[in-house]
């Protein structure tokens, strides 16, 4: 199978992360699965309700945004719920080498703003091209 020239800087899978706030308490966890389409990317989050009134124990949001080389930037809003804002929240970070970790800052238009982290929990598509021809017989790989 032949692999796209942008395979190994695609950003499709599923992630596991963090976000600090300045000054505040430690990090809060989240997962992300995100899509990469050309540079295009959408999906969403998933994280421990820190903020929100009622009963609700995670909090869900949309991301979309771009990612053009090492460089990545994205909006995330969180899906309606009791208590819960949908202001946008910007985000912009950079890969590392192996575009397998995103580090970078968040921020609200007021300026209140903080760190995030992210780590890829599956390989993305190239891993899972890789593991489809490890799997092959000897006599169907190429």
């Amino acid at each position: 199978m032949a692999e796209g020239p942008d395979s190994d800087s695609n950003l499709t899978g599923y992630w596991s992360g963090s976000f600090s706030y300045a000054g505040g308490d430690g990090p809060t966890p989240f997962s992300a699965h995100i899509s990469d389409i050309s540079g295009s990317i959408s999906g969403t989050t998933l994280e421990p309700n820190t903020f929100a009134r009622g009963p609700l124990t995670e909090l869900g949001a949309d991301i979309a945004g771009a990612a053009n080389g090492h460089s990545v930037s994205f909006v995330k809003r969180y899906h309606r719920g009791p208590g819960v804002h949908r202001n946008p929240i910007y985000y912009s970070g950079t890969t590392d080498a192996k575009f397998a970790r995103i580090e970078g800052i968040w921020r609200f238009n007021n300026g209140f703003s903080g760190t995030f982290v992210m780590t890829r929990a599956s390989g993305g598509a190239k891993a899972v091209a890789r593991e489809r021809e490890e799997a092959l017989p000897p006599s169907a790989k190429k």
